[in-house]
């Protein structure tokens, strides 16, 4: 499937709609099967769930920005609300389902634009250049880092799971 046809389809959706990304070879994918059709059936009616092997359509995977597998990518009318990486307990699944059907919530805040993510990489490594001809400054190295980090915040499972136990 092209991403044309992709973006077609969900445009077309009635209900939101859950895209599955993943592999036959992947452990965490399998992981996260099992508790995906549990919520589906629980939000049956609701939301559809699509499955997407990332084998079988890599330009489409590589087109929706994913880096990794397991993703879940929840679409509200066309539009990306949220994205997870990696396995989800099935109390989260359950939340994020809920979340999606909520029509106050927002898309994510989280997912940073890619002229955004490129302008933090590069400002990043431009002061790890800087910091290693000035002697290696403290400053200048951690700021980069957080910079880098920004950039790629979304897209980091540790990160997301860590900032879900905050919650």
């Amino acid at each position: 499937m092209r991403i044309e046809e992709f973006r077609q389809r969900l445009q077309e959706s009635q209900r939101p709609v859950v895209v599955d990304i993943w592999a036959p070879w992947c452990g965490p994918c399998r992981t996260v099967s099992p508790r995906l059709e549990k919520a589906a059936s629980t939000f049956a009616g609701q939301i559809d769930v699509w499955q997407l092997n990332a084998d079988e359509a890599p330009e489409l995977v590589r087109a929706l920005g994913v880096l990794g597998i397991p993703t879940l990518i929840f679409y509200r009318n066309g539009v990306e609300i949220t994205r997870r990486t990696g396995v989800q307990s099935q109390e989260d699944l359950h939340r994020l389902f809920e979340m999606l059907l909520d029509e106050q919530a927002l898309p994510s805040s989280a997912s940073v634009p890619k002229a955004t993510r490129w302008l933090r990489l590069l400002s990043g490594l431009a002061l790890w250049v800087i910091a290693s001809f000035s002697g290696w400054s403290p400053v200048l190295l951690i700021v980069g880092a957080i910079l880098l980090f920004s950039a790629v915040h979304d897209r980091c499972p540790l990160w997301q799971a860590f900032i879900q136990r905050l919650r």
